[in-house]
């Protein structure tokens, strides 16, 4: 008898409630539906303002929400030593995802002051950022000037980010028309790749304007970063499953012994990975999920889309044996968490970080088996 494939998942995806090709969640479902995604997960940058209208838009269309959220936190030992964890250009700083929150901060907690924290550092920053590229403006003879203002615009909750600052400041000088190349070549002393594609025109000019040793950058402020057990237990606070995301390649110094990886990310109270297939070979791949099953470790999947650029919501492996299962459970035990921790029971982790079952292998069979019975009830109509 020939089993049927497992069901398509994404479980990291941005929306423009962070930054993303993405104007609205309703736009993601509807090309996550087309692409014939069952799970689909929204997981934007330090907010989760958008999982009511993702979770209307999954339910319109039939497909099975995930709700995430994925921030920055800082590993001292790792960047006084120089090491790289899955930000290669930044030794100590990770990024980490809260899988399947639950449980919305209350106001005035550690948890949400921590978050609030963050995000006003990262806003400061993008504030110095406009400033910065007003004075270039200036100073190269380029007739437009930008506010925090037009680029808080650009996603709905205000949540904004350096390559917000980068769309506002692209659109501007779009918006003065024939002459917009001259000015673009003016700024940046260099032909635009082309005013058609606005991924590539914005990543462009992030290279050229604002990363680290470009004329305009500035750096992150230090309270924008938390370090690693506190935001595992901000993550924890959100009633949600702290996620290592796995780079991949390029190979790290921390991420190139998989197997010591998850030792580590154990220690931190991190029980869950989750891969980028399309930063990978599929050999590097099918390590880092064969590692994950002998470790007992469920391991999720995306596409994330936090670029201009449109693309595929399916990756180049996730079709294929084993990824396609194995991404496929990650996502029901994400799912069974959400639905424990609902019922007022254990989740796949706990609040203080604990996993409910000693036995990894026994909690992931758990797990699975009730997010398999939430999906169900959520059976795709697609």
């Amino acid at each position: 008898m020939t089993m049927m494939p497992a069901p398509l998942t994404n479980t990291h995806i941005h929306t423009n409630y962070s930054f993303g090709v993405f104007t609205s969640p309703d736009e993601a479902v509807e090309q996550a539906v087309a692409e014939g995604i069952s799970i689909l997960g929204i997981n934007d940058h330090y907010t989760i303002a958008g999982h009511d209208a993702f979770r209307r838009a999954c339910d319109a269309r039939g497909v099975c929400p995930l709700f995430s959220m994925e921030a920055v936190a800082l590993d001292l030992d790792a960047q006084k030593a120089g090491k790289r964890l899955n930000d290669p250009g930044n030794p100590g700083r990770c990024y980490l995802t809260a899988k399947s929150v639950t449980t919305p901060l209350a106001a005035g907690t550690k948890a949400a002051k921590a978050l609030d924290q963050m995000r006003a550092a990262l806003t400061a920053r993008n504030a110095v950022l406009v400033g910065n590229l007003n004075r270039h403006l200036e100073s190269a003879g380029v007739p437009v000037q930008l506010d925090m203002a037009a680029v808080e615009a650009l996603t709905p909750a205000g949540n904004t980010t350096e390559r917000h600052v980068v769309q506002a400041l692209a659109e501007a000088i779009l918006g003065r028309g024939a002459e917009a190349a001259a000015l673009f070549e003016r700024l940046c002393g260099a032909p635009p790749p082309g005013l058609d594609n606005a991924g590539t025109l914005q990543d462009w000019l992030r290279g050229k304007l604002i990363k680290a040793g470009c004329p305009d950058y500035a750096p992150e402020l230090p309270e924008a970063f938390l370090p690693m057990a506190d935001m595992v237990d901000l993550y924890l606070a959100l009633g949600a499953i702290p996620t290592y995301p796995v780079l991949g390649n390029p190979l790290t110094e921390v991420e190139k012994d998989i197997p010591a990886l998850l030792d580590w990310c154990a220690s931190l109270r991190i029980f869950a990975i989750e891969v980028i297939p399309n930063r990978n070979t599929r050999e590097r791949l099918l390590e880092i999920v064969e590692a994950a099953g002998r470790a007992g470790v469920p391991v999720f999947t995306g596409t994330e889309h936090n670029t201009k650029t449109p693309g595929p919501l399916v990756d180049r492996f996730s079709r294929e044996a084993p990824f396609r299962t194995a991404f496929f459970n990650g996502a029901l035990v994400a799912l069974g968490h959400a639905e424990e921790v609902q019922r007022g029971k254990g989740g796949y982790v706990d609040q203080t970080g604990a996993l409910r079952f000693a036995d990894r292998a026994k909690g992931l069979a758990h797990f699975i088996e009730v997010g398999k019975r939430k999906f169900t009830t959520k059976a795709p109509r697609h």
